[in-house]
């Protein structure tokens, strides 16, 4: 059976929760910090060292997106397609037409 063959036991990686244990006593020291040493400690960093206060920044944001909302699976695939076509009505541009050929981002 190969590494990434279906129906093979999992053998290793992260132990569940791992990621979020971290995370939060991460924010917890962080806002310790902030609490002491308040604003002024961001601010030189903001100033003196602004790549690393960019990837502090960044790093606190989530790296994926889970929808919770059911309220998509009950629509119908024509009510989906006209949800979309609205959608990409309201974004105007390379957005509303998905059939120019071209790859655009809306970023």
């Amino acid at each position: 059976m190969s590494l990434f063959e279906k129906g093979r036991d999992k053998t290793g990686g992260r132990m569940t929760g791992t990621r979020n244990k971290f995370s939060r006593k991460f924010d917890e020291a962080l806002l310790r910090d902030f609490e002491e040493h308040g604003e002024g400690a961001i601010k030189i960093a903001r100033i003196e060292r602004p790549t690393e206060y960019l990837k502090l920044i960044a790093s606190r944001f989530p790296i994926e997106f889970q929808f919770t909302d059911s309220r998509l699976k009950e629509l119908s695939d024509d009510e989906l397609d006209a949800f979309i076509a609205h959608i990409r009505s309201q974004l105007g541009g390379a957005a509303a037409d998905p059939d120019r050929g071209e790859d655009k981002t809306l970023n």
